[in-house]
């Protein structure tokens, strides 16, 4: 039995970037490309994916470390810094937030780096946003963004 050719198209490869799928877009315009390297809409995409980053976040709220992060594929650069936004209810202020930002440099393409939270084991609920970003004069370029993260009080005596 043969197998049927597999779907490659330019079109494809930008609905493979409109949800954030950037390693599938350039596999298949890799494929287009070399089927017809004058292929103007796929190098047009092609184009816009050599703008894009690379580096991917992964981050986890860990009770008595606090907020790890693990970060791959960043472009080496000594502006590069994770960034950490915490997001805290004011209990004595009801519909208040505050808001605690920091950030450490990366100095490596790949790595990991814990954001201790103050509270100790039992920290106060919270959020959290965070980015590898490169930080420059001409403001803040952003190369990964991972989703939202919270953490609950923890429960116990």
């Amino acid at each position: 039995m043969s197998e049927a050719p597999a779907l490659v198209s330019a079109t494809l490869a930008q609905l493979y970037m409109q949800q954030e799928h950037l390693e599938q877009a350039r596999r298949v315009l890799a494929r287009v490309l070399a089927a017809d390297p004058l292929h103007g809409h796929a190098l047009v995409l092609a184009e816009r994916l050599a703008h894009r980053s690379r580096a991917r976040l992964y981050a986890a709220f860990q009770p008595g470390r606090g907020v790890v992060v693990r970060w791959h594929d960043a472009p080496p650069d000594p502006a590069l810094h994770l960034i950490l936004a915490v997001f805290r209810p004011v209990p004595a202020l009801p519909g208040r937030t505050s808001t605690w930002i920091t950030s450490a440099r990366c100095r490596e393409q790949a790595g990991e780096h814990t954001f201790e939270i103050a509270g100790g084991p039992r920290p106060n609920p919270a959020s959290a946003s965070l980015c590898l970003a490169r930080l420059g004069a001409d403001g803040l370029q952003l190369l990964a963004v991972h989703e939202a993260i919270s953490w609950p009080t923890p429960a116990g005596p």
